[in-house]
């Protein structure tokens, strides 16, 4: 059994494995994702995965602030 491929929306890109945006739950592949780390209390980090929409999004992301946009 092979698995299937699916076509990230952001770039085209058949790929297995595509991650869920953290903002709007939308799809995106490893190439597109940006990876957040954000802080929540006393030494705890949750990794969170963005498309290229919600990363740059301040309303969604709590990092867009620090981040420029290329």
């Amino acid at each position: 059994m092979g698995e299937e491929k699916k076509a990230c929306p952001f770039c085209g890109k058949e790929v297995i494995t595509l991650y869920t945006c953290s903002g709007c739950s939308g799809e995106v592949c490893e190439a597109c994702h940006h990876l957040e780390l954000v802080g929540s209390g006393c030494g705890t980090v949750i990794p969170l995965y963005y498309c290229p929409k919600c990363a740059f999004d301040e309303k969604v992301n709590p990092n867009a602030g620090l981040k420029d946009e290329w």
